[in-house]
């Protein structure tokens, strides 16, 4: 019997703990938005191993372009719009972290 109600006083604990840790995900707050979203963002496509198209929307317009993201130079998008680089991950030539820099 003491075993029994050691037992179900371990479930009950780690049930509670469980419930505070869901309750406390981080912060939390609203964002009021006034304006619109005008243009969405660039859509990526991978061209084998080296190479990424970009194409982006604008004005009704859209724009493509082939990045070689091999290299780690800063690529240009059409109009503009953003910036493209590649950046090794931590010395693991077969890894590699993409930065797209909207204007």
């Amino acid at each position: 019997m003491k075993k029994l109600r050691m037992f179900v006083a371990a479930v009950a604990a780690i049930s509670l703990s469980g419930a505070v840790f869901a309750a406390g995900n981080g912060p939390s707050g609203v964002i009021h938005f006034r304006g619109k979203i005008v243009e969405g963002a660039c859509s990526v496509a991978r061209d084998g191993g080296v190479q990424a198209t970009f194409s982006c929307l604008r004005a009704g317009v859209n724009h493509v372009r082939a990045v070689n993201i091999s290299r780690s130079d800063v690529t240009h998008l059409p109009k503009d719009i953003a910036t493209v680089q590649s950046l090794p991950v931590n010395k693991h030539p077969e890894l590699q972290l993409l930065v797209v820099s909207y204007r």
